[in-house]
């Protein structure tokens, strides 16, 4: 319950500075049939192919995210990074001098080596979801265990136009020379009444947790559930859109 107190603190504040307004989102991921990457590799837009720690970043992008750890379990130090180009025409400022980045977010993914350097593993596009508009804020968080797991965590914030403010956390881990998403959480909350729903599925052990309650009533039951869900491949980072 700890990140819907975060979310409900950022909700107040943010609820009702703009006028009525919405983004495309999904409040809950939902298990797609997996897309194999495609066999010949995407074409390198935004990072080096070979970096070091001091100019992994690529130039002229906006920071969304990055998390240093041993992805490959290798022992050798490596790095995730997303990272939003600024693209002038994809650009909006407001009078104030506020800048609005409407382009889409690219993840890369690099290997440390024995070297010291790092090589680019592979870099993703549409696959981190970014603004759609002046009123939809989206914020990310990114993690790698001491196991090598991948963690996304996915928020959205609305000025206006939603009631609800919800987060999905996605976890991926390297096996199989590629990424495979082993797990989701996902947590909606109702501003106004403060009912909440928070769904946690385990892709490996195949069995699906939904807890329901009510983050304003502290004497309100908190429900919890168990299911199993039907055993599907993993499905590979960089199969879709994630929200």
């Amino acid at each position: 319950m700890k990140k819907l107190a975060l979310i409900l603190s950022f909700s107040a504040l943010t609820l009702g500075l703009f006028a009525v307004m919405s983004c495309n989102s999904s409040n809950s991921p939902k298990q797609q049939n997996p897309t194999d990457q495609p066999t010949k590799e995407p074409q390198t837009i935004l990072f080096k192919a070979v970096a070091t720690e001091n100019d992994v970043f690529p130039a002229n992008c906006d920071t969304m995210g990055i998390a240093w750890g041993d992805l490959n379990m290798d022992g050798i130090q490596d790095v995730a990074i997303v990272a939003t180009p600024r693209i002038a025409e994809n650009m909006m400022t407001r009078d104030d001098g506020y800048e609005y980045n409407f382009n889409s977010p690219v993840m890369g993914i690099y290997f440390g080596t024995k070297d010291g350097k790092l090589s680019l593993y592979k870099e993703y596009e549409n696959t981190i979801p970014g603004a759609e508009d002046e009123f939809c804020f989206i914020e990310l968080e990114m993690e790698i265990s001491d196991k090598g797991v991948l963690s996304l965590n996915i928020e959205h914030f609305y000025s206006a136009g939603s009631t609800n403010t919800d987060y999905n956390t996605f976890r991926y881990r390297y096996q199989d020379d590629d990424f495979y998403l082993i797990g989701t959480d996902t947590g909606s909350l109702s501003r106004y009444s403060g009912e909440s729903e928070e769904v946690s599925i385990n892709y490996l052990t195949h069995k699906k947790q939904t807890v329901v309650s009510n983050a304003f009533d502290e004497n309100a039951e908190e429900k919890e559930t168990w299911e199993t869900i039907p055993e599907e491949p993993l499905e590979k980072l960089g199969a879709r859109l994630i929200y």
